[in-house]
């Protein structure tokens, strides 16, 4: 007897190292372990595994490794993260490739640790940045640097 968990695809175009890009489909589950939906793309890259399946444009089904993506580009609006508590800061990010990306980090932490860096040295890998109304996730591993706007 097998179990299946059901999946719906999200649109992503994922960047490596060595400056190549591809784009396809990741599989998120139904249902977030955080509840409220579906899962994002951020808690399955943010889950102790280190490949997860990708589904290229070819239809092709690979495993990508984790620890080289650069940036994922998710092909999804930008959820409105102009919640209560939440603070909100525009960046430039210099990517180790020499790419730069600029947009806004949106985090809630206690009032005695809301700066950015709080922020970026409490999370795991994968960090969300909103860029022209996109979301992206930033591997922590290949910045260079972050600066405030």
């Amino acid at each position: 007897m097998q179990f299946r968990i059901e999946t719906v695809k999200k649109r992503a175009t994922v960047s490596f190292p060595d400056n190549t890009q591809m784009s396809g489909y990741f599989f998120v589950s139904t249902v977030s372990a955080l509840g409220g939906g579906e899962e994002p793309v951020g808690e399955l890259l943010a889950r102790k595994r280190e490949y997860v399946p990708f589904e290229s444009d070819e239809g092709k089904t690979v495993l990508l490794c984790k620890e080289n993506l650069v940036v994922v580009a998710l092909d999804e609006e930008a959820p409105e993260s102009a919640l209560p508590g939440y603070k909100r800061v525009s960046v430039v990010i210099h990517l180790l490739s020499g790419q730069m990306l600029s947009g806004k980090v949106s985090f809630a932490l206690p009032e005695t640790q809301s700066r950015l860096s709080d922020f970026l040295n409490s999370r795991d890998a994968f960090f969300r940045l909103e860029s022209e109304g996109k979301t992206c996730l930033i591997h922590n591993h290949f910045v260079k640097l972050i600066a405030a706007e």
